[in-house]
């Protein structure tokens, strides 16, 4: 699914539990995306936030675990706090960045649905989506 607001585009998978794009994690990408934007004028480029939750709106109440930055937001769903980020960002790219770099066989946790937004002024949607 993808969808805009005045800020951000949002890219999110369909959830392997479920088949759909889960409401849940929708809902966390614009709050996590307002909360960026409201700090922006008060952080340096370089601030990034980093922590996991549970998304107790979801019907598997799955756990969650988040990157933003000023230039990206990724939410990876059903993984646990400890999930390897770096793994999880590859395969996101993969899905995700229009010159993806291979994805190599390496083990991580993998996230049963994932979430991104980018700020509109960072990528614009045909370049963003042109991959997928």
């Amino acid at each position: 699914m993808i969808w805009k607001t005045n800020s951000h585009l949002f890219t999110a998978t369909v959830c392997q539990h479920t088949g759909r794009t889960c409401p849940a994690v929708q809902r966390m990408a614009e709050k996590l995306s307002q909360a960026m934007m409201a700090s922006k004028p008060i952080t340096s480029g370089d601030f990034e936030i980093e922590g996991s939750s549970v998304l107790k709106h979801c019907p598997m109440e799955c756990p969650a675990k988040f990157t933003a930055s000023h230039d990206r937001i990724r939410i990876f769903c059903g993984v646990t706090p400890e999930a390897e980020t770096e793994g999880l960002n590859r395969f996101a790219d993969a899905l995700f960045d229009p010159d993806p770099n291979p994805l190599t066989l390496t083990q991580f946790e993998r996230p049963c649905a994932i979430a991104e937004a980018v700020p509109v002024t960072v990528r614009q949607p045909s370049e963003h989506h042109a991959a997928i």
